[in-house]
């Protein structure tokens, strides 16, 4: 195995170790934690003219 062989194998086992560690942080439950803590204190950013309450009412079927 000549030295540019041997740099090519080296880059590379570097590169995809890299890759791997990138995958296993973001799937980590601490980056999980982190994401869904962003995301629930972000600023609610609404352009509507509308009123922005939306009822959840229980009301009988109609038997038609």
């Amino acid at each position: 195995m000549n030295f540019s062989s041997f740099a090519v194998l080296a880059i590379g086992i570097l590169v995809l170790g890299l890759i791997i560690a990138l995958i296993l942080h973001l799937f980590s439950p601490e980056a999980r934690i982190e994401r869904r803590r962003r995301r629930n204190n972000y600023p609610v950013a609404s352009r509507g003219k509308r009123p922005m309450v939306k009822f959840s009412v229980r009301t009988k079927k109609d038997d038609r």
